[in-house]
């Protein structure tokens, strides 16, 4: 029921996706049953894979995530968090109030055993492909060790769910040498180097998009800031090439060998073609879409979804977090 264009947008998305679903799995459309199905019913071909599950209550951006539990425990967020922790869904996707989603996924799911803060992992593309930034919001401020964790979680998204066999890890900083930023990232550098194997040391913000590394892990508030930038960038330059490359007639007849390259680049850095992006370090998958998401986007955020859950993403953290922090201090050590 969330998101700019829901939920006719969202509904049109399920119907598509669905239909690689039949035969192998439900798929739950959480919300207004009447909204739901007055969209579903302009789709005669419809899935039989598809059902729907009431949820008498509407998260709206405007409201407090807090508002979750206690005054909205009927939400359509609530109630698909609800069918995960129940057992009747594998993952949960969310177009709506990322906070919603968020408090929703952490008091119903709770944290992995080992994991101090849960992160958004949010995939960005790069000129080898894609990456992953994370947290990229969830955690406006950090401790070093949390920042490991981050990695750890991301390792596992790079490798299980992008198809990275050997990941590698950056951390965002204002210069390449250790000596290099605040107090946190010192910290973290100097942790990361000592339990993460596959760190490969600081990158800068020019870095991001290089391919440098698979993973690039920060505080929520930088990766939010760099989230936020690389999206009004990407939509400048895509608005620059269309601008530019078809300003005039004979152009355009021109450019009609090269369309096909053409819409190839553009699905690259456009974020409908990475779906969503997953809440990591919760004993469950919940996937944050775009509030943009139109059909396409939320076909995707099915995809990604499905391929997290197939490949065990959530198991593969639970087993690396404790194996990481077999060897370092316990959660919350260095709190005051």
């Amino acid at each position: 029921m969330g998101g700019d264009l829901g939920p006719a947008e969202i509904v049109r998305g399920c119907v598509s996706a669905a239909r690689d679903l039949e035969g192998s799995g439900d798929l739950i459309i959480v919300g207004d049953e009447q909204a739901i199905g007055a969209e579903l019913a302009r789709h005669r071909d419809r899935p039989s894979c598809i059902r729907v599950q009431h949820a008498s209550q509407v998260i709206e951006m405007c409201d407090r995530p807090s508002e979750v539990y206690r005054r909205k425990r009927d939400a359509s967020v609530a109630v698909a968090a609800r069918l995960v922790k129940e057992g009747e869904a594998r993952a949960f996707i969310s177009i709506g109030n990322t906070g919603a989603a968020m408090a929703a996924s952490v008091y119903m799911l709770r944290p992995i055993e080992g994991i101090d803060r849960p992160a958004i992992a949010t995939p960005l593309p790069s000129l080898t492909g894609h990456c992953v930034l994370l947290d990229a919001g969830a955690n406006v401020d950090c401790l070093p060790r949390q920042l490991v964790d981050f990695a750890i979680m991301g390792l596992s998204y790079a490798r299980l769910v992008q198809g990275k066999p050997n990941p590698t890890v950056g951390l965002l900083s204002n210069g390449e040498e250790s000596s290099k930023g605040n107090a946190l990232t010192r910290e973290a550098h100097a942790l990361l180097r000592q339990y993460v194997p596959e760190f490969q040391g600081n990158i800068e913000g020019r870095d991001v998009f290089t391919g440098r590394t698979d993973v690039i892990v920060c505080d929520g508030f930088d990766g939010n800031i760099v989230l936020k930038t690389a999206e009004g960038g990407i939509g400048m330059v895509l608005k620059l090439i269309k601008q530019d490359l078809m300003k005039h007639a004979w152009m355009k007849l021109l450019l009609l060998p090269l369309r096909g390259e053409l819409r190839r680049l553009t699905a690259r850095m456009d974020y409908r073609h990475f779906g969503g992006a997953p809440l990591l370090g919760v004993n469950g998958l919940c996937i944050v879409g775009h509030g943009r998401s139109d059909a396409d986007a939320v076909r995707n955020a099915i995809r990604v979804a499905r391929t997290s859950v197939d490949a065990g993403l959530v198991a593969d953290i639970a087993r690396s977090a404790a194996a990481l922090h077999t060897a370092m201090p316990p959660a919350g050590a260095g709190r005051e």
